[in-house]
């Protein structure tokens, strides 16, 4: 592990975020059972034996503080790019935290600031662990990391890829800013696709095309115009194939 980590490892807890919030950064937090982890809007799941569930501590400039929005996107990036070594078919990122291998869902990303110089980024990945009661229950189909590879990385190796991943296209963002993400990210997006933004009050329609500097989904509509979803108003961006 090139980047200069503690791990932190519990065997169950609530949230590992709960945990990492406390601790300094270059720590990650990282457990075999999560019993209440928390997604947006405060969603709870599970994560049994068998997943990665992490939280990695990572120190941010104040120079991000109106780019907030944008980091849970580069964390996403960070995932895909970890994973794209294995060249899984389909590997792709949905806004604004999940990735899929083409519609199943793989992992999930959650950014938190516990501090003003910190960002704690927390991170699950289906990768051995039994996901019939997550397909029972998912809104969307559901995939695991051993599903889609003939050899599957363990969990501590893909825990420590990630890590560097994650310090290394940080570090890129702060130094160069969003405009230089942007083209990462859309390679992680792959093809535009139609989508409908659904907030407390409306329901927008459009062909995903990007963000804006705040991490805020751009659609495009079918007259040609582009609009900017305010992205803490969305509560799902849902495709629409």
């Amino acid at each position: 592990m090139s980047a200069k980590w503690t791990v932190k490892e519990i065997e169950e807890c609530e949230s590992t975020f709960n945990v990492a919030r406390k601790l300094p950064a270059w720590t990650i937090v990282t457990t075999q059972r999560q019993t209440r982890g928390r997604g947006r809007f405060n969603r709870t799941w599970f994560g049994n034996t068998g997943g990665l569930w992490a939280t990695y501590n990572l120190p941010i400039d104040s120079k991000l503080n109106r780019h907030w929005g944008v980091l849970p996107l580069v964390a996403g990036a960070a995932v895909i790019e970890t994973l794209k070594e294995y060249n899984i078919k389909g590997l792709r990122l949905r806004w604004p935290n999940d990735v899929l291998v083409g519609k199943a869902k793989l992992a999930g990303i959650l950014v938190e600031r516990p501090s003003t110089d910190m960002a704690s980024i927390g991170i699950g990945i289906n990768m051995f662990n039994d996901i019939n009661d997550i397909r029972e229950k998912a809104a969307d189909p559901v995939t695991r990391l051993c599903e889609v590879l003939p050899a599957c990385p363990s969990i501590k190796k893909l825990r420590t890829l990630l890590g560097d991943t994650l310090a290394e296209m940080f570090s890129y963002f702060v130094e160069s800013g969003v405009d230089s993400i942007l083209p990462i990210l859309g390679t992680a997006w792959g093809e535009s696709l139609p989508v409908v933004a659904i907030t407390d009050k409306e329901r927008h329609v459009g062909r995903f095309i990007g963000v804006d500097f705040d991490g805020s989904p751009i659609l495009a509509r079918a007259d040609g115009t582009r609009y900017v979803v305010p992205g803490i108003t969305v509560n799902r961006l849902k495709e629409l194939i």
